[in-house]
C-alpha cells in the first residue's frame, strides 16, 4: 500500500491507461526538445557547483594535496555525460539516413558504422524494498542507441552496452520512480528489445488493443480475466474441433473451419499465447510474434556491472562502439510501475 502511495502521489491526474498523455517512442520523439529537460538540468546543477579556489602562489584551503584522489562523478553526471553522446550517436544517424537518401549509401555501410536503438527494462527479483512490487515485472526505463561497425554482432554487444551503463540505465529510472533508488542493485535484472518491436508489441498491443482483446476473448468464447490455463484449454478444444479430419468430403466445411482455425490461433496469441502473467505481464505483451524481447541477461552476458569496455575507446572500424542513454518520459515508467503494483494487490 505504501509503494502505490507513493506512486499515485508521483502521478497527479494520472489514469491507468492514458494512451493520450503517452509519447510513442520513435527517433523523432527523442529530441532534446522533446525529453525532460529535467534531467539534464540536475546534471548540469550538480557539475557546475563551485569548487573552493586555490591562491595564486598555489597554497590555501583550494589546493588539493599531491596524490589525492579525485572524486568519481555521480550517476546523474554521468547520465547528463550519456544523453549529450545519445544525441551525437541520434545525429550520426541522421547521417546514415542522408547519405542513403541521396543515393550516395544503401545502407551506410559506405560509411562504415551502423546506428541501432533499443528499449532497455528491469525488474525486481526476490526483493524486500519499498520499490518491490512496482519494479515486480519488467518497466522501460530508457532508450539506448549503439553505435558499431556494420559488420558487428549487435546481439552480442547490447548485453555489454548495457553492463557498461548500468548506473546510468538506474539513474535514468530513479529520476521517474525515485523509490527506485531503495532497490538493492544486486536484485536488478536487465532485459533489452529493438525500438520497433516495442512500439508495435508494447505501445500498440498494451495501450491501444483494449477492442482486439474484447474480440479475441469472444472468438476463443471465454470471459475477461480468464486464467492463462483456461485461454490454453478453450485454444484447444477449438482446434481439435476444427481440426481437418473432421472434415473429410466436405470441401465447404473444410475451408470455413480452416478460416476459423486462422482467426481462434490469432486469437490466441493476442492473448499472450496462453503465457498469462505466469512468468511475465510484461513478456508476454504481444503474444509469440513478439520474437525480439531478449528476456533476463544473465550476470555473464552483463559482464562487469558499471565498468566501461576497452571496445568504447577503439575506433569503430577496429571493432569498437559506442552507446548512449536517453531516459523515456516519467509518465511511460510510472504508467508500467503503476500497472504492477495493482497486479499485486
Amino acid at each position: 500500500m505504501q509503494a502505490l502511495s507513493v506512486l499515485l502521489a508521483a502521478s497527479v491526474a494520472f489514469t491507468l491507461s492514458p494512451v493520450h498523455q503517452l509519447a510513442r517512442i520513435t527517433p523523432a520523439h527523442l529530441s532534446r526538445h522533446d525529453q525532460p529537460l529535467a534531467l539534464a538540468t540536475k546534471a548540469k546543477k550538480k557539475s557546475s557547483v563551485k569548487q573552493p579556489m586555490a591562491s595564486k602562489s598555489g597554497g590555501g584551503f583550494g589546493k588539493k594535496p599531491d596524490g589525492a584522489a579525485v572524486a568519481a562523478p555521480s550517476a546523474a553526471e554521468l547520465l547528463k555525460k550519456s544523453m549529450d553522446l545519445y544525441d551525437q550517436i541520434q545525429r550520426d544517424q541522421r547521417l546514415l539516413v542522408s547519405s542513403g537518401e541521396d543515393g550516395s549509401s544503401d545502407s551506410g555501410s559506405d560509411l562504415g558504422f551502423s546506428v541501432s536503438e533499443y528499449v532497455v527494462t528491469v525488474r525486481l527479483t526476490d526483493c524486500v524494498s519499498e520499490a518491490a512490487d512496482a519494479f515486480a515485472d519488467w518497466v522501460p526505463i530508457c532508450v539506448l542507441n549503439l553505435k558499431c561497425s556494420t559488420s558487428a554482432d549487435t546481439r552480442e554487444l547490447m548485453p555489454q552496452a548495457i553492463g557498461a551503463s548500468v548506473k546510468e540505465i538506474l539513474e535514468a529510472g530513479c529520476a521517474s520512480v525515485s523509490m527506485l533508488r531503495k532497490a538493492p542493485r544486486t536484485k536488478v535484472q536487465y532485459a533489452y528489445e529493438p525500438i520497433d518491436s516495442y512500439n508495435t508489441h508494447v505501445f500498440e498491443g498494451l495501450f491501444s488493443r483494449s477492442d482486439r482483446k474484447a474480440q479475441a476473448l469472444a472468438e476463443l468464447g471465454i470471459e475477461s480475466g480468464a486464467s492463462p490455463a483456461d485461454v490454453k484449454k478453450a485454444h484447444r478444444k477449438l482446434m481439435m474441433t476444427l481440426h481437418p479430419d473432421r472434415f473429410v468430403g466436405d470441401e465447404e466445411g473444410a475451408a470455413a473451419a480452416n478460416d476459423r482455425m486462422i482467426r481462434v490461433q490469432q486469437a490466441y496469441e493476442e492473448l499472450g499465447g496462453g503465457q498469462g502473467s505466469a512468468t511475465s505481464g510484461y513478456a508476454a505483451i504481444g503474444g509469440k510474434g513478439r520474437v525480439d524481447f531478449s528476456g533476463a541477461l544473465t550476470r555473464e552476458q552483463l559482464g562487469a556491472l558499471g565498468q566501461p569496455r576497452v571496445a568504447q575507446q577503439m575506433a569503430i572500424d577496429r571493432q569498437g562502439w559506442r552507446c548512449g542513454i536517453y531516459p523515456l518520459e516519467p509518465s511511460v515508467c510510472q504508467e508500467f510501475t503503476l500497472r504492477n503494483v495493482m497486479a499485486a494487490k
